[in-house]
Formats: structure tokens, sequence, C-alpha cells
């Protein structure tokens, strides 16, 4: 299977060092390393630090088409959480993306903006290209920097594009049209009614709701050592990607995402997984998943 992952791959600064990060990072080495696909990540990337995020994603398998040497997006972070910003994020554009899918046929596109240098109004121009699968991470849509501090905006064009998409991300705090869980809940719930999206709205250690055909399932995580969670919804989102293209249904591929985001969570800094933990620990999470009422 070949899977493109389009949204600029970041440099993480944490306590004086620095790290490869961003969708195309966790998610390309998640499905290139852990389960052996053939990955793409379409990016820009920063001539002086081309040879930490070229190298890091070789490393792990990861294929770069690379768009320019223009800028590479910079993100402080503390806690687990970006809190602050330096440097560009290029646009990418879908024209950009077209040759490289007539070329290699990807069987699926995971959009990972990093601070809207995606335009989802183009998006319509990529369902004509035959993907099995096309999702959507919405932090990089709703992130904007003021001051050099991040902040979270709410966009219409989201709205207007989600029935182009098959699977949508984001983490409750994403959905920053409302701070109030039901009301942000009750809303997608409608949103899924009147379209195939299925929707994964992260909670954190608290857990996923899975929304798709007016249809809400919680599932609460198992207890687990927390070594490093930054990541997890760009493997969360890459592996349901990955398990719907092949044709798994919704409900099965998003608790293998989630089993994915548990392990890499726990296992940070060794081998993130293997498909058989994938799968072993999604059966576990299927005792732990019940509609809801909204």
């Amino acid at each position: 299977m070949r899977i493109l992952i389009a949204g600029n791959v970041t440099v993480d600064e944490i306590s004086g060092r620095v790290r490869v990060g961003g969708t195309g990072y966790y998610g390309g080495r998640a499905l290139a390393e852990c389960f052996g696909e053939e990955v793409y990540v379409a990016t820009h990337v920063d001539e002086s630090l081309r040879g930490l995020i070229i190298g890091t994603l070789n490393t792990y398998g990861v294929r770069v088409i690379e768009l320019s040497n223009s800028a590479t997006p910079i993100f402080i972070i503390e806690n687990g959480k970006a809190v602050g910003f330096k440097g560009k994020s290029p646009k990418i554009r879908f024209a950009d993306l077209e040759p490289y899918t007539k070329i290699y046929r990807f069987d699926a596109i995971i959009l990972g903006p990093i601070l809207q240098e995606i335009d989802l109004n183009e998006l319509g121009i990529a369902v004509s290209w035959g993907y099995r699968v096309i999702s959507l991470d919405i932090q990089g849509v709703v992130r904007e920097v003021i001051d050099t501090s991040l902040k979270l905006k709410w966009s219409r064009y989201l709205e207007k594009a989600f029935e182009y998409l098959d699977i949508v991300h984001g983490n409750i705090r994403e959905f920053c049209f409302s701070e109030d869980l039901q009301h942000v809940l009750k809303t997608v719930k409608e949103w899924s009614s009147a379209m195939k999206t299925l929707f994964l709205v992260s909670l954190d250690e608290k857990g996923l709701y899975m929304i798709r055909k007016g249809e809400v399932l919680y599932t609460k995580p198992p207890q687990i050592n927390t070594v490093d969670e930054v990541g997890a919804g760009d493997i969360l989102l890459a592996t349901t990607s990955y398990y719907m293209a092949k044709g798994l249904d919704p409900l099965t591929s998003a608790l293998r995402g989630m089993a994915a985001a548990i392990l890499k969570i726990e296992n940070a800094y060794r081998d993130w997984f293997t498909a058989q933990q994938v799968e072993q620990i999604s059966k576990e999470l299927v005792a732990q998943t019940r509609a809801v009422a909204i």
C-alpha cells in the first residue's frame, strides 16, 4: 500500500533539545516502520535543517517529497504541548501533489497541516484522484500564531470540507467553537448524520469518541505508563486511515488506531509497536467501548 502524508514536517524544541515532529514524522514512522508500508511525506524543508529532517525520516523508512528548501516550522514544546512558534510554514497546494499522485497512485492521503498551509477550499480537486481514504487532522487548520504564541480559532471552511473527507480527527480542545463537551459532541453528531465521515474526538488520557452516521461511541483507555504522548493523535489518525484503506470497518479501524497511539505513549523511546500488538490491544478496547446518548 502507498500512503501520502501532506503537511509540513516540524522541528520541536524541548528543553534545549530539538527533534523532528509533525504528522509526517509520527504518522509516517508508524506506517512505514511498524506496518512496513510505503509512505511518502510531502513537505517543505529548510535548507539548514535538511540533514536532520531527511536523515530522521529516512531512518524509519519514510520517503520525503521535498517541495522546496524554503522554511520549516519550529514549535516550542512544554509538558507535551506546543506553546510557542517560530519559523514559517510554507503553503502546500494540491497542484503540488497532483503529479506525485499520478506517478505513485497513492491508496490514501492523510492531510496533516501544521499551520494553515493546506487550503481546504481546494479539497474537491483531490477527490477525483481515486484515493480509497482521505483524512484530515484539524489541528493545523484551527491553529494560528499571535506574537509567537499559539491560539485556536474555529474555521467555517472546515465544516464545508467535512463532506469530502472519510476521517476527521481533532483533540476536544481543537473543536474550539465551544468549550462545552456536550455541545461539541452534539454538533459533531449532527454533522455526521448528513455524511459518511468518521469523526474522531480525542480526550487525551480520558478516552476517544468515535462519531459516524449519527451514532456516538466512547472508548475508555486502560491505565498505562505514560512516557511521552507527543504525536499520539497523529498515530491515531494515520493508523485508522491505514486500516480503513485496507477495507476494515470504521470502528475496528479506529480502535486499532487508538491501540497504536496507546502503545506509542508507553514505548516512546524504543520500538513503538507491531501490527500483532495493535490487533491484540484493539480487541481489549472493544470491551471498553459503549454507545453514548447525546
